[in-house]
């Protein structure tokens, strides 16, 4: 999943869903801010390394989706 296209596409969703995020103004005490705060520094780590993968960034998504 290394592909400079796929890479690229992946990031674009991830900047999708923080965007998301942000506009929710989620509060530190949401039950669910802990769970995002994982999910997106595995997100942002595997960016860094271009190593994303689809898994990955759904795995983002299912979070936002929870608050």
């Amino acid at each position: 999943m290394s592909d400079t296209i796929t890479q690229t596409r992946l990031s674009m969703r991830l900047d999708t869903y923080l965007s998301d995020y942000k506009g929710k103004h989620i509060e530190n005490d949401n039950i669910w801010k802990k769970e995002w705060d994982t999910a997106w520094e595995i997100a942002a780590l595997a960016r860094a390394n271009s190593e994303l993968t689809p898994v990955i960034v759904d795995d983002v998504r299912v979070v936002l989706n929870k608050f």
